[in-house]
């Protein structure tokens, strides 16, 4: 069955953004599984050959990277900060 309803979840604004510098969008399935991952379950994604199934199955690990160097970046400064003031 096609999607239909795009899912509620949005994916944060940078690969938003990199999805509409390109004229793309996101497909539901990517945007279910890629929800899916991120929670922590488990899933199957079945889709034909250029539904973007490598992609989906990558973008959960992807936000989850940027995330985690975003946190480190901002420990970073605020280190940086707190060694400035003494």
């Amino acid at each position: 069955m096609p999607d239909t309803l795009p899912p509620a979840f949005m994916l944060p604004e940078r690969f938003e953004a990199w999805f509409r510098g390109r004229n793309w969008a996101p497909r539901a399935h990517q945007l279910r599984l890629t929800e899916t991952a991120l929670v922590g379950d488990s899933a199957l994604l079945i889709a034909p050959t250029g539904g973007g199934k490598t992609l989906a199955g990558f973008l959960a690990s992807l936000i989850e990277l940027s995330e985690n160097l975003a946190a480190q970046g901002a420990r970073r400064r605020c280190g940086a900060q707190s060694d400035d003031t003494g």
